[in-house]
């Protein structure tokens, strides 16, 4: 039995609705791309929400701390070991590792410990001073972002001073050592925060001294 122009047109036009095209294959694949790429992008960028949130949250405990420290001694802690009469292996992260030190110094028993979490040591340092107020602690530690990257430290005695630091998280993995001086505010010129203290994080680009570097001021 011969088919009808009209039944040929019915059985093509069923052929075409059973399946997709590769055009629409095409473009159901590109569709998928973009939505996963858009899921990515934005999970990075909660990500990074996270990240600068615990910096925030760091950087305030250690002001916290700062001021205690400061109501006992008359000023806020020093950005150098040997002030502390601490002796190190290298002067790498030595603003950090001076912070750290005179919050846990013997002398200074009714301070609080940072979290320990918080805590790291890119340098891998240690020292034979008996500085720490918990026998047996003989590392230099350092107190980092939530990047995993030490936060620079200065007292006002060090604005103007450079400090080297080595970071955990570099953005160039072939560099991982980066330079940092106190800032100066871009109103006035003069350092920020001139009678107290700064703290530094290097941000998302792990670089010192760009516009996503998180502070205290």
């Amino acid at each position: 039995m011969q088919m009808n122009s009209k039944q040929l047109n019915a059985g093509a036009v069923r052929d075409r609705r059973a399946g997709f095209t590769l055009v629409e294959i095409l473009a159901v694949l590109a569709i998928l791309s973009l939505l996963m790429a858009l899921s990515v992008v934005g999970f990075q960028k909660f990500k990074e929400r996270g990240y600068v949130t615990k910096t925030h949250s760091t950087m305030a405990e250690l002001r916290m701390k700062i001021t205690n420290y400061e109501s006992k001694f008359g000023a806020p802690p020093p950005d150098t070991l040997a002030a502390l009469k601490v002796r190190a292996d290298n002067d790498l992260n030595e603003g950090a590792e001076a912070l750290f030190a005179a919050l846990h110094l013997k002398g200074f028993p009714e301070g609080d410990n940072v979290e320990e979490e918080s805590l790291g040591n890119s340098d891998e340092d240690s020292t034979a001073t008996p500085y720490h107020r918990d026998a047996g602690v003989s590392q230099l530690l350092e107190v980092m972002d939530g990047w995993g990257n030490p936060i620079a430290y200065f007292a006002p005695s060090g604005y103007g001073k450079e400090q080297r630091y080595l970071m955990s998280e570099p953005a160039d993995p072939n560099d991982p050592e980066q330079r940092v001086s106190a800032q100066k505010s871009t109103k006035t010129g003069a350092f920020a925060n001139a009678d107290t203290f700064q703290l530094i994080s290097a941000g998302t680009d792990g670089l010192f001294g760009t516009d996503d570097d998180e502070t205290n001021f």
